[in-house]
């Protein structure tokens, strides 16, 4: 999952010995409130894992309880379950609730990608992140997921950064998302009246002409009238190289931005629904934009603070479990709490600890 994080020069955060120091104007001093029985953490997975063997995902359902978590996010991939029209393959998915199920996880589902068939014949250059050419055959799928996992799975996000290119092709397209948004919702509260509706999370971006800010994003939403289509904002707030936290780089932080989105949701009447930062973590490795392990776990440390601080982001899913492969210069492989050995980085025991505890810590 891509992540477009966008720096200003602006844009400073102090490393020092490889801890992050925070400037004089961030806000980390303000008290935390009791964390809420609806504040939780979660585990954001990413791609691919329906694949894997039931010992995989055994094992995996058990890494998340040990850390305390007790949410799971991954895909409901439409381009993978519906392949070939009025054909479903639903065993991966089918493996991965069962065993989430079993040991009292709850599933966020990622409700997301187009398949070939759906796409839009005239663009040559479409692929599975391509939004599809119908809204309504998203919606159906959508309808048809929610019925069949109802008594398992009661929360949905509507698709993946859909306020960027690469995962919303040709380009990012508000009045089209609120449709896609729309069918989807319609479907799903048709089987789910009770269902908790997300809508997709957003990268981290600047308004450049192609790719669309999260609050551009989100307010045009409203203005498209799709403020009734969603029960929750969905949020992808990275921060790094700075944290969360830090008020000096509030012009691109897209941690500290929530408070901005927060303000649209009150001006639009939703004063009651919640942010929830679906994807949310920092590398480690030796690529640019990495940062140092001891780093990750503080950034990790003062994003679950500054939810319980902030009031209105009620839950938090860290991206990701493991990293996803050996390579230290890639990027997209090295945001796991754990190691490609399934050893623990420092950041697990922020997590472990954030789950022990109902306040700052």
């Amino acid at each position: 999952m891509t992540k477009a994080l966008r720096l200003s020069a602006a844009a400073v955060v102090l490393v020092v010995l490889g801890v992050v120091v925070q400037s004089s104007v961030s806000e980390s001093s303000k008290p935390c409130e009791p964390a809420r029985s609806t504040d939780s953490t979660g585990i954001a997975l990413g791609s691919g894992y329906t694949a894997l063997s039931q010992p995989e995902i055994d094992k995996i359902i058990e890494d998340i309880r040990d850390s305390g978590s007790d949410w799971i996010r991954f895909d409901f991939d439409w381009s993978f379950i519906e392949s070939t029209k009025g054909t479903f393959d639903w065993s991966g998915t089918d493996r991965l609730v069962e065993a989430a199920k079993a040991t009292g996880l709850h599933v966020l589902g990622l409700m997301t990608y187009t398949p070939e068939w759906a796409r839009d014949p005239s663009d040559s250059e479409a692929d599975s992140h391509s939004r599809p050419a119908d809204p309504t055959s998203f919606g159906h799928f959508a309808g048809i997921a929610a019925e069949r996992y109802t008594d398992s799975v009661s929360a949905w996000e509507i698709w993946n950064e859909p306020n960027l290119q690469s995962f919303f092709n040709p380009v990012p397209d508000v009045s089209f998302y609120s449709e896609l948004l729309t069918a989807a919702s319609t479907s799903i509260k048709k089987v789910q009246p009770n269902a908790t509706i997300v809508s997709g999370g957003l990268s981290p971006a600047t308004d450049n002409g192609t790719d669309i800010s999260p609050t551009t994003f989100l307010s045009d939403l409203y203005d498209a009238g799709a403020g009734s289509q969603f029960d929750v904002v969905g949020m992808h707030p990275y921060s790094y190289p700075a944290l969360p936290s830090d008020a000096l780089t509030q012009s691109w932080n897209s941690f500290y931005r929530m408070r901005f989105m927060h303000d649209t949701m009150v001006t639009n009447g939703d004063t009651a629904k919640s942010i929830w930062a679906t994807e949310f973590g920092s590398p480690t490795g030796s690529s640019p934009e990495a940062v140092t392990k001891a780093v990750q776990a503080e950034i990790l440390r003062d994003g679950i603070n500054e939810a319980r601080r902030l009031g209105f982001v009620s839950k938090l899913f860290v991206y990701s479990l493991q990293d996803r492969g050996s390579d230290l210069g890639d990027r997209e492989q090295n945001f796991g709490l754990l190691d490609t050995n399934s050893d623990p980085k420092p950041a697990m025991t922020v997590l472990e600890n954030a789950n022990k505890t109902g306040g700052c810590f």
